[in-house]
């Protein structure tokens, strides 16, 4: 008969295996994230520019704090934390993206000690070793890595959350820092607020009942009473933050940001579609710009209202298209879920579309949304008997839903659910390991039919596919042009019209790097295109635009000033129309009509380097006449 090994041997060697695969997970997730961002220098992704929009907003504001600005002087307008920690990394190492993104990297890794250690204490070992290696491999989860968002961050300050509440047993310093956790994950994602009611019930059910048997991988035992009365009041306290800001900085009694009112109203409008659409009454004019946006929705009837009532007023317009339309707006509810169970993921500001092909690390990154959920929705059901230990766990993935049912579904939205379903998703594949370890055909079956029908389910779900992808390859281009790089500007814009040949955001872009690289010829035969395909009042704007490049290029300046003029009719406050006018009167050595038009462009996009070197340009030679 074999001899048994020692008891204390056996917990060694089994406390080895652990850290051995612990930190495997770590060092994978830690390099495939570094390979990626670094493989990524010199690509439009590790750029930072107007065409990333919100990213770009989080740049220009974490500039304006280290600059001096750092309470700022009106209400927030998007969400807050992510851009002081922008200014934060800015202040110790410079303004460089490849610095952001270094600590994200750091911020990954930790979440995936913080994931397998939450797994481990909530379902045991080897559903955390999986859990933890689904988490090095998320494409998306590498891919958002890089980005200037605030998804690394929620991932981070939900799993040190729910890390914390698991240890901190008695000690309630240790809640008293959960609460801050909380509270500043609620500063990044408001809607998760609506967690907290129910976890401080179900923290409070456990003080009040026996705590789970030792052999139970759930820690929370003895509980006492005073700790979700002390994590609720710390975490409210953090959150009256920016209220209290919101109102000594700006006069105006604004919860979280003045965003949130247009936000519900963009996600419940008759044109909405389950992402994120800017509706005809607010698109107006070309492109997209923060500062436009500002200016529209203060604007109502006629005249500028503050922040608290303009968010107040698309509440209520949001509302009201929900209960004047019920039957549409369950339309748009299932829409919405389908989106959220959708392997594709929905893009915005960033697109893995024109990253995935340059980057060797995100294709090895095989494991996607799909697959998370089939195998996470097999853990939920199986885990079902360990509820009350892992309540949390569930609430985190309800919160995620609800909130895309509330708002919209984008990937950038969605990512920071899936920690929690790899946490289940771990226990689903460990679970479907052991039965075919144990020769329990029927159960592991049955797990993986349900996974494999619920990821076969998640691809079929219908996506404009090829809107996206055209999308993807104009904001490529488009960043390419302002860095300069025209060569791979007029490639990715022809790639974006192959797709789309009525894309004339696309065509416009294409004209104008065809103009400014003097292939007049080739400018002059998209620009017949664009004018054939532009029929609406906002891409008349643009054919105008087109129109006065092309002036400019063959030298016909008074043509030029009359065609912007003419655009600037029907769209008075577009900056780029002002900014070219403004290069035109350069040309002409009209400076102070110069001056006019790029002091307004400054106005109206005051984030715009070109705008204002130009500006200050035009400022230095009129001082020197």
């Amino acid at each position: 008969m074999a001899r048994k090994p020692p008891s204390g041997r056996t917990t060694a060697s089994t406390s080895r295996d652990r850290r051995i695969w612990l930190f495997a997970a770590l060092a994978l997730t830690f390099f495939i994230r570094l390979w990626f961002i670094l493989g990524m220098r010199g690509h439009p992704f590790s750029t930072m520019g107007p065409t990333y929009v919100d990213s770009y907003y989080y740049h220009q504001w974490a500039i304006e704090i280290i600059s001096g600005n750092f309470w700022g002087s009106d209400v927030f307008f998007l969400r807050p934390l992510y851009p002081y920690l922008l200014a934060l990394i800015y202040a110790i190492f410079g303004r460089h993206v490849l610095a952001v993104q270094l600590v994200q990297t750091l911020f990954a890794t930790a979440s995936c000690f913080l994931l397998y250690e939450t797994t481990r204490r909530i379902f045991g070992r080897r559903p955390a070793i999986f859990a933890s290696f689904g988490f090095a491999l998320t494409g998306v989860l590498v891919f958002f890595t890089g980005t200037f968002l605030h998804v690394e961050l929620t991932v981070l300050l939900s799993l040190l959350f729910l890390w914390l509440i698991l240890i901190a047993g008695r000690r309630i310093w240790l809640w008293a820092v959960a609460g801050i956790c909380f509270g500043l994950l609620v500063i990044s994602r408001p809607e998760l607020l609506l967690v907290l009611p129910f976890l401080v019930a179900w923290l409070w059910k456990q003080s009040t009942t026996r705590g789970p048997s030792s052999d139970t991988p759930g820690p929370l035992s003895g509980v006492p009473r005073s700790a979700p009365v002390a994590l609720a009041a710390v975490a409210l306290l953090i959150i009256a933050v920016v209220p209290i800001r919101n109102y000594i900085v700006g006069r105006d009694p604004v919860l979280f940001t003045a965003h949130s009112g247009l936000n519900f109203y963009y996600a419940n409008n008759p044109s909405a579609d389950g992402t994120w659409q800017p509706t005809a009454e607010l698109a107006r004019g070309t492109g997209f710009s923060h500062e436009r946006l500002k200016h529209v929705i203060r604007t109502i009837d006629g005249r500028q209202v503050s922040w608290s009532a303009a968010s107040s007023y698309w509440t209520r317009r949001g509302i009201s298209f929900i209960t004047h339309q019920p039957g549409k707006y369950l339309q748009l509810l299932g829409r919405k879920l389908l989106l959220f169970f959708s392997n594709y993921e929905v893009p915005n500001n960033y697109y893995p579309e024109t990253v995935r092909p340059a980057s060797l690390p995100l294709r090895l990154a095989f494991v996607n949304f799909g697959l998370v959920l089939g195998l996470g929705l097999v853990g939920m059901v199986w885990a079902w008997p360990k509820r009350r230990q892992a309540l949390p766990t569930y609430l985190f993935v309800a919160a995620h839903l609800v909130s895309a049912l509330l708002f919209y579904v984008l990937s950038r939205l969605r990512a920071p659910v899936l920690p929690f379903l790899l946490m289940f998703a771990g226990y689903g594949l460990h679970g479907i390991v052991d039965s075919i370890r144990q020769r329990r055909v029927k159960h592991a079956v049955v797990g993986i039919a349900i996974a494999a029908a619920v990821y076969a389910a998640s691809v079929l779900i219908p996506v404009p596919r090829q809107t996206y992808s055209a999308q993807a390859w104009v904001q490529a281009g488009n960043t390419w042009l302002g860095e300069r790089k025209v060569g791979p500007a007029i490639e990715a814009l022809n790639r974006a019209l192959a797709i789309q040949p009525s894309l004339y955001a696309a065509r416009y872009s294409l004209v104008m790097a065809l103009a400014g690289s003097g292939r007049l010829n080739e400018a002059e035969a998209e620009f017949r295109k664009l004018q054939a395909d532009a029929t609406s009042p906002s891409a008349r704007v643009l054919v105008l635009r087109a129109a006065v490049r092309l002036s400019v290029a063959r030298r016909e300046f008074a043509r030029a000033v009359a065609l912007g003029r003419e655009a600037l009719a029907a769209d008075p406050n577009d900056a780029e129309t002002h900014y070219m006018l403004g290069l035109v009167f350069i040309s002409m050595d009209s400076l102070v009509q110069a001056r006019e038009h790029l002091s307004r462009a400054a106005a109206l996009e005051p984030g715009q380097h070109a705008i204002r070197d130009a500006l200050q340009a035009v400022e230095s030679r009129l001082q020197g006449r």
